[in-house]
């Protein structure tokens, strides 16, 4: 009986040493996977920051300024744009979103993801036709430049157009045709028309802007 409650207990023993060796080398692999894991994360990271930092940074070809994007050029963005402009997202899985739409996506990235709140600037076409009884035409800050086009009544000259009382146009023998004006986009400008009878078509863009949120996810090389 001794003998059989001695094998018993080597019996106890050995198992014991089987397991603890399994949960020892399970542990260890545990822990070097999130080894593995915590030293790739910060580069993953990185890559993230720095993709959004310059997508939204001025002088960035999808950005209008700082923090305001270009709303069809950032639809239409595509890796290799991302690639160029952010060398730390190069060969790695990558997907960018604006507000949940997702604009670039390349392999499955599981690093964190990064964001940065932004302005989206989608510009609309405006074409106003002035006749000629018109005394002024307004138009609305943030506007640098206006398509003009003037057309003379008949048996008429209109040889000047003023935009806040500087001469913008002028042409001895008469305007008649198109032609760009720049204006000062931080207020509104009034331009005044020909003094003789003209019909003026103004035609412009303009960029109004809405809250978005731009999302990065960078993996692992």
């Amino acid at each position: 009986m001794t003998g059989s409650r001695g094998q018993s207990n080597l019996l106890s023993v050995a198992v014991a040493v089987v397991l603890l060796v399994a949960s020892t080398g399970l542990a260890v692999a545990v822990a070097d996977d999130a080894l593995a894991r915590a030293d790739r994360e910060p580069l993953a990271r990185h890559a993230a920051a720095a993709t959004a930092d310059r997508l939204v940074a001025a002088g960035s070809p999808v950005a209008r300024r700082a923090n305001t994007l270009r709303g069809p050029r950032t639809a239409n963005l595509t890796a290799a744009d991302v690639d160029a402009l952010a060398p730390p997202a190069r060969d790695r899985a990558l997907v960018v979103r604006l507000d949940g739409r997702t604009l670039v996506e390349r392999g499955q990235p599981t690093g964190p993801t990064v964001r940065r709140s932004v302005r989206v600037a989608r510009p609309t076409r405006v074409v106003e036709t002035y006749g000629a009884n018109a005394t002024r035409i307004v138009v609305p800050p943030g506007v640098d430049r206006v398509r003009v086009r003037v057309r003379p009544g008949p048996n008429a000259t209109a040889r000047t157009l003023r935009a806040d009382g500087r001469v913008v146009l002028h042409d001895p023998g008469g305007l008649d045709g198109t032609a760009t004006v720049r204006l000062s986009a931080r207020d509104r400008t009034v331009l005044r028309p020909p003094a003789a009878n003209a019909t003026v078509r103004v035609a412009y863009d303009r960029r109004p802007t809405e809250a978005a949120t731009l999302e990065v996810r960078a993996g692992a090389r």
